[in-house]
């Protein structure tokens, strides 16, 4: 008995440190922001500023249009939320339930385009989305962040931890396709669409490099961008720079602790049948 309470205080010890390293970047994130410039560098360092200066957050959200910049992210992340989980549902069934020629081979080049960098792609997106006259739009901002591989992988794998007979039954009843996508797959799936949502918004929302090779245009920058311009600007402020970014941190966070249950439930099903 003695050892399986000193198992399980290990096992809270180490899950304490991963807690810590965690947390204390965001709370010193949080700190610096609220912190006088002199504070910042001080030596010995400070954990606390001695006043919490607000004014850093209205003096820097002035300083530039980060309202209009965190709109047109909010806009970016949401219409690729909701076209990467559609298609990536749709795909995913296709995926699971359907028969068709060379189905392995695409599914393949599917999960293979997960493991090429963006970097390695720019260039040719670039290229074609100036050639469609899409350059500085809102189109050709957000059409090349729809796509969305990992999101078709999450739904796949989920659906095999449904039995093949629920698809097989509906069709036997006489549902079409759209009827079993619609009224069967789509309630079953809702946290592993949570979990592309999360992964689709969060990764549309941090994209530094494509909103800088496709927006030139100040009203129609994202945030991330927006605060890279803050950050190189000519006065250089720590807290102001930590108090952008505690702004820019906020809707992440509610965003997951709004839909947390359901994508920890989608995390912890996904992968528990092979194939």
């Amino acid at each position: 008995m003695v050892k399986k309470y000193r198992h399980t205080a290990y096992a809270y010890f180490i899950l304490l440190i991963f807690v810590v390293v965690t947390i204390f970047p965001i709370f010193w994130m949080v700190s610096t922001s609220l912190k006088a410039p002199d504070e910042v560098f001080s030596t010995p360092i400070k954990l606390m500023p001695r006043v919490l200066l607000w004014k850093n957050y209205s003096t820097a959200l002035h300083a530039r249009p980060f309202f209009i910049y965190t709109l047109n992210s909010l806009f970016a992340s949401t219409v690729s939320l909701f076209v990467s989980c559609f298609f990536g549902s749709l795909a995913a069934v296709g995926f699971t339930y359907y028969s068709f020629p060379g189905k392995k081979m695409l599914y393949l080049i599917v999960l293979s385009s997960l493991i090429i960098p963006v970097e390695v792609i720019a260039v040719p997106l670039y290229l074609m989305i100036n050639k469609m006259g899409l350059l500085d739009t809102y189109a050709g901002l957000i059409i090349p962040m729809m796509m969305f591989p990992l999101g078709i992988f999450i739904i796949k794998q989920y659906l095999k931890t449904f039995p093949a007979d629920i698809y097989n039954s509906a069709i036997i009843d006489g549902a079409n396709g759209f009827t079993i996508y619609s009224k069967i797959i789509l309630p079953l799936i809702v946290p592993a669409l949570t979990s592309v949502g999360i992964f689709s918004f969060v990764m549309t929302w941090n994209n530094y490099l494509w909103p800088l090779l496709s927006i030139s245009d100040d009203m129609k920058r994202t945030l991330s961008l927006g605060m890279a311009l803050f950050e190189n600007s000519s006065i250089v402020s720590y807290n102001q720079i930590m108090a952008i970014a505690v702004f820019g941190s906020v809707p992440l966070i509610i965003l997951f602790l709004i839909f947390q249950n359901n994508f920890v439930s989608s995390i912890s099903m996904t992968g528990l049948k092979e194939g």
